[in-house]
């Protein structure tokens, strides 16, 4: 899901295997899914679980289709006890070190005996400072990127509040981050932190953040130039410094020569890799982050490397603290106001979700079920829920990847080191997104409240932020001084899920739904508004053609002039304004439902009071109705159905947002004008008269009392309509000023862009 560095030089291996490998099988083949399941079928027995050990072995062959079950029921027995979780653990990562290999020179032997065999090491230490002076005491604050705009202070901390709410993060992680928020003069201070990172270009890694803020960052990445140029560039531009591996001493190298021969291959170097992070920054607390990322069995191997060099670390270096990034599509203790949340969601969720869960069960496999927690009570009285977010079709190397992470988090904390290890949500990185199908499925998901995909600038700085804290709050669940019920439990604290948690569905369920979803959303409704959009921009033109031309032709010899040519399409293309009001209330755009409908309505009801009303249709004032109509439908709707299509005419742009300066009370003003000869030429008016005069012959004997009650009538009438139409002017009027501002004059911007629903009223 999140990808890092490449730490190995190509995802298939040419020629003879070298570094961490999976052994060789009876069939000379490094099989990954037999030492996957074997993995989890040790730890089970050792947790003392001999059935769930014996079903699993018995599914190894098929394990690729059955794993994610074992996992869930692997968790679930973690979940029974304290000392269960602890066994499981030791056992699976023993299994790991001495089943899992390193080649070097053709020589294959455990991984475990080559960290044990090589320790000397090539490499010498090369060092960067940043140019930049950090900022003054109590001067640095927490930032996070967020939909194009960069929130700090009182604004971030409002967000953060609203994804509480939402339930995008647990209420820990929200009140984490706000505590960083407050304390951030004095956290952000890293001039004190020595953070090793294993993967230092990763996207979702912390690199950036800690140089950012005075941090001493020790880099281990790939041996590739243009990694290492990004990597130097960025420490140069910091107040922090960077220490990282070298081919040969910095001092004999000018300073272009330093990235092409910077870095080391984590794979295929490992022990020489421990060897050197024994020696640099020493005396100093070390900060190990493991971040590298490779695909499928890749990525064991790889976790399998960093997890060597973490073990050689915390036993070689005293007080050493470790960091991860943890997978939301995993199986997790949650909290229980989590599981109450997405049953709630559940019971509660449109009906249009209903609908699409009964066409998604018509696909094999790919109905969409409900996200149940599963219960587990422990020896002590203790019960937690589990929440299964575990995406098939990662594969299970994804997951025993993951899982050896966790498995050493849960130990080195148990031993007495400091672990940060937060849940990061689903995210946009580039890698990601370049899948067709997961980009469409992430933009669908949203729509399963409270789902939300973050931007990787989003996701990298909040889970950095809430590193931070774990590393400057003894309260934090990081401390080995804090007290867990159980070892999982370390997961349930600081989750930033991005709603997997508290959705109704379970999230493996979604992901075909979501596609429709997306393919509905981003193609088929943009499609249908440019389509609304475009022959509303025919409607109009056609009525300002057949307008100019009755003017041309016919002059002003008729007091009708202008309203017989365009009176039948003018009716038509106002009342199809009516759509808009369906599209606010389907939610196609993003205009309010009430503010709509009664823009339409004064409109339409003008129009059709017109109609209904002939000798309203001599008013000269029509003429003015139609000069503003016409210029601003022809201009809106043309600015509109081009966004849809992600094209700006910037001429358009600036008529869009400055013709209503003029337009709008010519407009108002001769609508009003229209509006009273309307009133007046009511026929009711003519009918009341003689009703009254019919049915009430004493009150209204003379003629006067007639006349003097009709106009009473009339005025009320017309009140009642201007009561209705005239204060939304200055609404409008002032809504469009403030639009106007921040369209056209970039000092308003604040680098945003409009919503990407498109407003088609």
């Amino acid at each position: 899901q999140r990808r890092a560095c490449v730490m190995a030089k190509g995802s298939k291996r040419k020629g003879p295997a070298s570094g961490v490998e999976f052994p060789l099988d009876d069939n000379n083949q490094r099989s990954t899914m037999a030492v996957n399941s074997e993995t989890f079928a040790v730890a089970a027995e050792a947790g003392g679980h001999p059935e769930l050990a014996h079903d699993i072995r018995s599914s190894a062959k098929g394990w690729r289709k059955r794993y994610a079950k074992y996992v869930v029921e692997h968790a679930k027995a973690s979940a029974g006890g304290r000392k269960d979780a602890l066994d499981m653990a030791t056992a699976g990562l023993e299994y790991l070190h001495g089943t899992m290999v390193f080649v070097r020179n053709e020589r294959s032997m455990p991984l475990r005996t080559a960290m044990h065999e090589f320790k000397e090491h090539d490499f010498y230490t090369g060092h960067i400072k940043g140019k930049r002076r950090k900022a003054v005491d109590g001067g640095a604050c927490f930032e996070v990127p967020y939909k194009k705009k960069v929130l700090s202070g009182d604004a971030l901390s409002v967000q953060i509040d609203k994804w509480v709410r939402e339930g995008v993060v647990e209420v820990s992680a929200g009140a984490n981050m706000n505590a960083l928020v407050e304390n951030a003069g004095e956290w952000l201070d890293l001039s004190d932190v020595y953070f090793v990172m294993l993967g230092a270009s990763s996207a979702m890694g912390p690199y950036e953040f800690l140089l950012r803020h005075g941090a001493h960052v020790v880099a281990v990445d790939i041996d590739r130039p243009q990694v290492w140029e990004k990597l130097i560039a960025t420490a140069r531009s910091s107040p922090g410094t960077l220490t990282f591996p070298l081919k040969k001493p910095q001092s004999t190298m000018g300073e272009e020569e330093l990235a092409a021969n910077a870095g080391c291959n984590l794979l295929t170097e490992t022990p020489e890799v421990r060897n050197w992070l024994q020696g640099v920054h020493k005396g100093k607390r070390l900060v190990v982050g493991s971040y590298a990322y490779l695909d499928g069995a890749l990525f064991v191997k790889i976790s399998m490397a960093m997890d060597a060099v973490v073990k050689g670390l915390l036993t070689s270096r005293k007080g050493t603290s470790l960091a991860y990034l943890c997978t939301p599509t995993d199986v997790h203790v949650a909290t229980p106001a989590a599981m109450a949340t997405a049953q709630k969601n559940y019971r509660k969720s449109p009906m249009w979700q209903s609908v699409l869960s009964l066409l998604c069960s018509v696909i094999p496999g790919k109905h969409m079920a409900p996200n149940k927690f599963q219960h587990v009570t422990d020896d002590e009285g203790n019960t937690f829920h589990l929440v299964d977010a575990i995406v098939p079709d990662q594969g299970p190397n994804y997951i025993l990847a993951k899982r050896l992470q966790h498995w050493r988090a849960m130990l080195a904390r148990e031993s007495g080191s400091l672990v940060s290890t937060n849940i990061a949500p689903s995210t946009r990185t580039l890698s990601v997104v370049s899948n067709v199908s997961f980009k469409m499925a992430y933009v669908g998901m949203e729509y399963f409240k409270p789902m939300e995909v973050m931007d990787q600038d989003t996701s990298s700085a909040v889970m950095a932020g809430l590193l931070v804290y774990d590393l400057r709050c003894h309260s934090s669940t990081a401390h080995p001084s804090v007290k867990l019920k159980n070892p999982l439990c370390l997961y349930t604290e600081n989750s930033f899920h991005g709603g997997i948690w508290r959705c109704g569905y379970k999230f493996s369920t979604i992901g075909t739904a979501s596609v429709l979803i997306y393919l509905f959303v981003a193609i088929l409704v943009p499609l249908y508004l440019f389509i609304y959009n475009a022959i509303q921009v025919y409607g109009w033109s056609l009525v300002a053609h057949k307008a100019v031309m009755a003017v041309s032709e016919r002059g002003m010899q008729r007091p009708d002039y202008l309203w017989d040519p365009v009176s039948s399409d003018l009716r038509v293309f106002q009342d199809l304004a009516f759509m808009e009001v369906l599209h606010s209330v389907l939610g196609l755009t993003s205009s309010p439902v009430f503010t709509t409908l009664m823009q339409v309505l004064s409109r339409v009801a003008l129009v059709e009071g017109l109609a209904y009303v002939p000798s309203s249709q001599n008013s000269v004032f029509i003429a003015g109705c139609l000069f503003a109509w016409c210029l601003t439908e022809i201009v809106r709707y043309s600015f509109y159905a081009l966004k849809l299509i992600e094209r700006e005419v910037s001429v358009l742009t600036w008529l869009r947002y400055s013709m209503f300066l003029v337009l709008y009370p010519i407009g108002v003003f001769s609508e009003l004008c229209c509006i009273y000869h309307v009133v007046d030429g009511f026929p009711f008016w003519g009918d009341a008269k003689n009703a009254i005069a019919g049915h009430v012959p004493f009150l209204f004997r003379f003629n006067v009392k007639q006349i003097v009650t009709i106009q009473l009538l009339k005025l009320l009438g017309l009140l009642v309509w201007y009561g209705a139409y005239v204060p939304n002017f200055p609404i409008l009027f002032s809504y469009m000023l403030v639009q106007r501002r921040k369209v056209l004059n970039p000092k308003h911007q604040e680098g945003t862009k409009s919503s990407t629903k498109i407003k088609t009223n």
